[in-house]
């Protein structure tokens, strides 16, 4: 893709850009430090411009040596969204990144990403009969088109989930989970949300870990995190089961210009002696209208036959767990 930013698509486009150049560059830190501003959905494409104005921001103060059409770029991002910011008259901006009256430019950058990884996963998951039709659906004309500018991207992640031992996080339908990949350590909390027809909404609030160890300290400046805190006191959080797969991601641009990821994985879900598969395909809207979601799906559903998936993996672990029943 070209590298001119000219308009809101062009900074969503260049972002995913970005990213794939610091992976292969093996910059995996500044790569996931970029991905957790911009990777999530946010209510609307105002919220998702002040998270790429930060995340923007970051990798020019972090990352050196960029090639000149990527520094260029960058320079270009944030010129443009500063100047959309102040013409819409945004009052929120990223702490300690305020828009300067007469330029509209960003003056000083104090926030960390943690600021913005409270958001509303919204996201479309359907049952794939095998990984054979899993890899026809990633060649799908239609999924070549809407992907056209972007690189296949795979993955290999095990996350563990946790609970403490009397089940206090199950009994408050809220999740706890380490997720390691190359070597970096997330954790997320994740409310049950709702589901209807495979389409699920949930908050979801993630943090990097130093270490695969589960703790709360990174979200108690949250009060989901001092929520929990006041919870589970003195029990200790213990692996309930865990997941191991392999997701191929692909970056898609609606015509109308709406985000959406897709992620096909493949896998298993592990709890002690007993295994089940995963092979799923998700729709992840990252800006954009919940309708192009379901559009896609429907599409690809009537395509491969696909049916919806109405469990999260973490409620199909707690089913293979015994932990949940399939009633629930």
């Amino acid at each position: 893709m070209s590298l001119t930013i000219a308009n809101q698509s062009d900074v969503f486009k260049f972002a995913l850009v970005l990213y794939d150049y610091l992976m292969q560059k093996g910059q995996t830190k500044e790569a996931y430090d970029l991905s957790l501003l911009v990777d999530s959905c946010y209510n609307n494409d105002r919220y998702a411009l002040k998270a790429h104005l930060q995340a923007f921001i970051q990798i020019q103060e972090k990352v050196q040596a960029l090639p000149l059409p990527y520094q260029h770029a960058l320079e270009e991002a944030i010129t443009y969204i500063a100047q959309e910011l102040k013409v819409g008259k945004a009052k929120e901006v990223p702490k300690g990144c305020g828009a300067v009256a007469d330029t509209g430019e960003c003056r000083e950058n104090t926030a960390t990403a943690q600021e913005f990884q409270e958001f509303q996963e919204i996201e479309l998951k359907l049952k794939v009969p095998n990984p054979q039709l899993g890899e026809m659906i990633l060649q799908d004309p239609l999924i070549k088109e809407l992907s056209r500018d972007f690189q296949l991207r795979v993955r290999e992640y095990e996350t563990t989930y946790y609970d403490t031992p009397s089940h206090l996080l199950i009994n408050h339908q809220v999740c706890y989970r380490i997720r390691n990949f190359a070597g970096m350590y997330i954790a997320a909390i994740k409310g049950f949300g709702s589901s209807r027809k495979g389409l699920s909404i949930r908050s979801e609030w993630n943090r990097q870990l130093p270490e695969n160890a589960p703790t709360l300290e990174p979200f108690l400046d949250l009060a989901i995190g001092r929520e929990l805190e006041s919870l589970i006191k003195d029990e200790e959080l213990l692996p309930i089961f865990c997941t191991r797969f392999k997701r191929s991601t692909l970056d898609l641009i609606g015509q109308d210009g709406s985000r959406i990821e897709l992620a096909l994985d493949i896998g298993e879900i592990v709890a002690g002696s007993r295994r089940e598969s995963i092979c799923e395909l998700e729709l992840e809207l990252k800006s954009g209208q919940v309708e192009d979601v379901v559009r896609l799906g429907e599409a690809l559903s009537e395509a491969y036959r696909l049916t919806p998936e109405e469990r999260s993996k973490y409620q199909r672990g707690l089913m293979l767990a015994g932990l949940m029943s399939s009633e629930i």
